[in-house]
């Protein structure tokens, strides 16, 4: 009779205690509604489907804002929403002769203004505690929107006069960003390296089909 009380007792008390911490763990993944906020900024090369028809810089620089919220799983992941963007520009000197027209210094250069826009859902796994150096794993998929204004030197097969001519061009396309962020976390600050790659299709206008970027930055990440 006492082994089969003693039994009962013990069946009752792994039973309340698999429920404390079954209800521990629930408040661990609880849903946070206030996101962590991350700002990168560093160097950005892209590389385009017809990069030898249009004159621009590959080389630039790019921003990023990263709000990312912890999700209520066993598995430490995050999903947020990402919005960044990158900018090229190039000035070119020419030289040539219109016995038409007079040109002031200003108009013997050709301008090129390229920018990339994105509107990236994302999802990261985060490896590492609260302290102490961390890493994450993350992709990307989003809207991409391309807008660039870029000289071309025309001649008029009529007059035979030279100018200059700037193309206008505004188009969207998706794309699709892995990415890897590694530093040190002090709990609700953290800052480090981050590093990703970025394809996308759709329409560039006179820079083709397709686009390929490449970025490094440091980002600084605010946890609150």
């Amino acid at each position: 009779m006492i082994r089969r009380d003693i039994g009962i007792f013990s069946v009752v008390l792994v039973l309340v205690s698999a429920l404390a911490g079954s209800a521990s763990s629930a408040q661990v993944l609880l849903f946070d509604p206030v996101p962590d906020v991350t700002v990168t900024a560093g160097y950005s090369y892209l590389d385009t489907q017809r990069a030898n028809n249009v004159f621009y810089d590959h080389s630039g620089a790019y921003v990023d804002a990263d709000f990312a919220w912890w999700l209520p799983t066993v598995i430490p992941l995050q999903a947020g929403i990402g919005v960044t963007g990158s900018g090229y520009s190039q000035r070119e000197s020419i030289s040539f002769s219109d016995n038409t027209n007079l040109y002031d210094p200003y108009d013997q250069h050709l301008y090129s203004d390229l920018g990339l826009f994105e509107l990236e859902p994302r999802l990261g796994l985060h490896l590492g505690g609260e302290r102490g150096f961390f890493c994450v794993p993350r992709i990307g998929a989003g809207l991409l929107i391309s807008s660039y204004a870029v000289d071309q030197l025309r001649t008029d097969s009529y007059t035979d006069e030279t100018y200059i001519d700037t193309n206008y061009h505004t188009g969207a396309a998706f794309e699709i960003r892995p990415a890897i962020r590694a530093g040190y976390s002090w709990r609700f600050v953290s800052a480090g390296v981050e590093g990703s790659y970025m394809y996308s299709w759709g329409n560039f206008g006179a820079f083709g089909r397709n686009a390929h970027e490449y970025r490094v930055g440091l980002f600084l990440k605010f946890t609150f």
